[in-house]
């Protein structure tokens, strides 16, 4: 039985470093952080409020990553890389957050679904790229909508 428990508590360890090695190696250093939130301002709960976060890291030179995330329960995160010339700063990432109708002025009826990110590459380039938030929730409805 010790040996069995000492076996086990070795397996926990080892799996320990090895994610927390991962999570450090990947991670980067963040170099743009961007949060929304399109319901903020419309629901009376805190527990309702959801958030978007864009955030870019660097782990190398000729890399970035975009990692887009949220909250809320329809939305799935991704992350994408981008290749770069050099350092990247926060000056170098720009996001558009746009509307559900592609507007650029929220509302209660048409709140921030997109986020429209820009890295500049260093090299004269922008690697543009839209990420949408709600992708999911609108695949949810139509597997909910009968076929005719």
């Amino acid at each position: 039985m010790r040996r069995l428990t000492t076996m086990l508590t070795a397996l926990c360890l080892a799996c320990t470093i090895v994610l927390l090695g991962c999570s450090t190696a990947s991670a980067g250093t963040v170099v743009f952080e961007e949060t929304v939130s399109p319901n903020e301002q419309y629901v009376s709960s805190e527990a309702d409020v959801v958030y978007y976060t864009v955030r870019v890291t660097q782990t190398t030179p000729d890399t970035a990553t975009v990692f887009a995330e949220s909250n809320s329960g329809f939305y799935e995160p991704v992350s994408y890389e981008v290749a770069c010339d050099g350092e990247l700063s926060a000056d170098d990432v720009s996001v558009k957050w746009t509307t559900l109708m592609g507007g650029t002025e929220p509302s209660e009826d048409d709140q921030i679904a997109v986020a429209v990110v820009s890295v500049h590459t260093g090299d004269g380039g922008v690697d543009e790229c839209k990420v949408s938030f709600v992708t999911g929730a609108l695949e949810m409805v139509a597997e909910a909508i009968p076929g005719e």
